[in-house]
């Protein structure tokens, strides 16, 4: 496992809910970055224990579904400029969320953010993919491709405990 989803790891193993916001637009080259690894993730989805919400380039779109679902933490999932290599991703703090995302958004993401942490209790984590490219057009380069599998995966693996949970909870409910 890479260092940034290292220091993930101690919040989604604590959390019971967790809600992935991918972010991104697929008309803007790497820009879709995060919305291609939430798509990756899609199939992990059970609706209990995660949630998967597409928020493109309107995030602040998903915050009814994503307070109904009430998470424990919200991960965002976004391309952002890092100075790091295309296809690179790091774990961001709130205060390097300002000026590192593109403003491709309709709300601030920060402003997205502490509104999800004040209305459903939860934490939240901010992944930033870093793009080659954000210039009009379909489709991203190959190293930021390469990126977002790999961090699909590496978050697969972080939340498969926690999807096992949900069919251990399911279990145990009906022996009750």
């Amino acid at each position: 496992m890479t260092a940034p989803l290292r220091a993930l790891a101690p919040l989604l193993v604590q959390s019971r809910r967790v809600a992935i916001l991918a972010v991104g637009s697929r008309l803007n080259g790497d820009d879709y970055a995060g919305m291609a690894a939430g798509e990756l993730l899609k199939p992990m989805e059970d609706g209990q224990r995660l949630l998967i919400a597409q928020g493109s380039n309107a995030p602040e779109n998903c915050t009814g579904q994503i307070r109904a679902f009430r998470p424990d933490a919200v991960l965002v999932l976004d391309a952002a400029h890092m100075e790091k290599s295309p296809g690179e991703y790091a774990l961001l703090r709130p205060e390097e969320i300002t000026g590192a995302t593109f403003s491709t958004h309709m709300l601030p993401l920060p402003v997205t953010l502490n509104y999800l942490e004040a209305a459903c209790g939860c934490r939240t984590a901010y992944i930033g993919i870093q793009p080659r490219t954000v210039e009009q057009g379909i489709g991203m380069c190959a190293q930021v491709e390469a990126g977002v599998r790999q961090l699909a995966a590496e978050l697969t693996e972080l939340l498969r405990p926690a999807a096992g949970t949900a069919e251990e909870d399911a279990a145990a409910e009906g022996q009750d």
